[in-house]
């Protein structure tokens, strides 16, 4: 029997993990994180409905379940982060950087505190050693609803305290057994949203960081003036809608945040085969053939990948669009996560 914190978001997946773990017999406990104060939930997985749920649920399970505070954890570490990023004209991941520091960082640690051996989510997902008994984050099963791209960033000594009950499902049969179970969550939709940001991430940007509103000039390649736009935190690179721009097809190519200039280019944006990424965590090989996910679910792509003093190196096999700094690249040894970075540069 172990003693296993889940951690609850009141959704199907984080429900059907906590009964599982209960049929095995381990010791189990749920637990909610509140992110955001009551009255500022545009999503659903932090609304004080989702809490609700998951105490439902820890009802029905026979397990006690209790909320906690961490707004201010998810304000500095998450919220805060992704509005200096977007103001910076990137294009962030907030829920890799709350996978990275909160729920298995800061969560995690209060687990172990609190005498928890275990910290489970209901994150598709695996973690399987290798021949050497070496602990990996590996796929799920499903590749459709396959998030190791979100969980990248799990360092080894987490690896350890961490548990994965439906790396070997499908979605429908994780909605199967809540049925079966009765769980009042299983018809629960999923949270598709960033669960902080309103539709307009602009705007929730700009009234965070007023100076990323400003309206200053759009110019081509060139140089020359061809627009004006409405503060670069509207922005991001390769967007094409939107810009107001006559003469086009027009998307953006570079935000210049120490001038607050944006500057287009005509037609679409250029695939690029070779990236640089900072912020790196690497498990890999000095010089290694992997498959590179430039972003959630995109197909992967061959490619190799050298480290460098500053980070990793990825040069992709063939080109391929859509990949913009501040994004996230894993990179895959069969189904197993060798490591990924933050796009830096592309070319």
């Amino acid at each position: 029997m172990t003693v296993v914190w889940v951690a609850m978001s009141g959704g199907v997946d984080s429900s059907v993990a906590a009964a599982r773990l209960v049929s095995e017999g381990h010791q189990v406990t749920g637990v909610t994180m509140r992110l955001l104060p009551e009255g500022d939930e545009p999503g659903t997985c932090c609304s004080t409905d989702a809490v609700r749920a998951a105490r439902r649920v820890c009802d029905l399970l026979g397990i006690p379940h209790f909320t906690l505070n961490m707004h201010e954890v998810f304000q500095a570490e998450v919220i805060e982060c992704y509005v200096r990023d977007y103001a910076a004209g990137l294009t962030p991941n907030p829920c890799i950087v709350c996978n990275d520091r909160v729920k298995f960082a800061a969560l995690i640690a209060r687990a172990r505190v609190h005498g928890a051996e275990a910290l489970a989510t209901g994150h598709y997902a695996r973690i399987h050693p290798d021949d050497r008994g070496e602990l990996w984050l590996r796929r799920a099963r499903d590749r459709t609803k396959d998030q190791s791209y979100f969980l990248y960033r799990l360092t080894v000594p987490a690896i350890r305290h961490v548990l994965f009950p439906l790396g070997g499902c499908t979605k429908d049969e994780v909605r199967t057994e809540a049925r079966k179970l009765g769980l009042p969550t299983a018809e629960r939709p999923e949270s598709q949203e960033t669960c902080f940001v309103p539709a307009d991430a602009g705007s929730f940007v700009v009234s965070r960081a007023p100076r990323a509103g400003v309206p200053g000039p759009i110019v081509d390649t060139e140089g020359e003036r061809v627009g004006t736009h409405r503060g670069i935190a509207r922005y991001t690179i390769g967007q094409r809608k939107g810009l107001g721009v006559p003469g086009g097809p027009w998307y953006v190519r570079e935000i210049r945040t120490d001038t607050g200039t944006i500057v287009v280019s005509r037609g679409t944006p250029s695939p690029v085969t070779t990236i640089e990424l900072c912020d790196t965590l690497w498990r890999g090989a000095e010089n290694q053939l992997v498959d590179a996910v430039v972003r959630y679910r995109a197909l992967p792509v061959p490619a190799r990948v050298f480290r460098t003093d500053t980070g990793v190196t990825v040069e992709l096999e063939h080109a391929v669009g859509g990949v913009a700094p501040g994004q996230a690249v894993v990179c895959y040894d069969h189904d197993r996560v060798v490591g990924g970075g933050v796009v830096r540069a592309t070319r």
